[in-house]
């Protein structure tokens, strides 16, 4: 039953390979490489004008369940959980920033006058 299951799975990434890399070709003037079993890559230019590789690989997980980790919606829930987190802790961390750097500038200097207010007055 194991070497079924492992034929089945060998059988599944194959064909899911061969589409993606059929997509590839069709949608996109490049050439695809395949460089492992359900690995390929394909060359792509980035915003600076550089050589770059894009590497795909298809997995598929011997075992589906949320016990093992392996369920694709309860992933994709997570992941967006640990974006939002992430989100959050940046706007935190902006927010504090500029609170710190609002009050420093409100700190009055030795001639009386706010940091900002001397920047302002050395402008002029």
């Amino acid at each position: 039953m194991a070497n079924s299951n492992k034929q089945i799975t060998d059988s599944l990434r194959a064909m899911w390979t061969a589409e993606f890399m059929t997509h590839v070709l069709n949608n996109h003037d490049t050439d695809v490489c395949q460089t492992a079993a359900g690995t390929f890559m394909f060359p792509t230019v980035d915003a600076a004008g550089e050589d770059r590789w894009v590497k795909v690989s298809i997995i598929i997980p011997k075992d589906v369940s949320e016990e093992n980790g392996n369920d694709g919606y309860a992933l994709a829930q997570e992941y967006k959980l640990k974006l939002a987190a992430a989100e959050e802790r940046a706007a935190r961390a902006e927010a504090k920033a500029q609170a710190q750097a609002a009050k420093a500038a409100a700190r009055k200097t030795k001639t009386g006058f706010t940091v900002v207010e001397e920047r302002d007055a050395e402008e002029i």
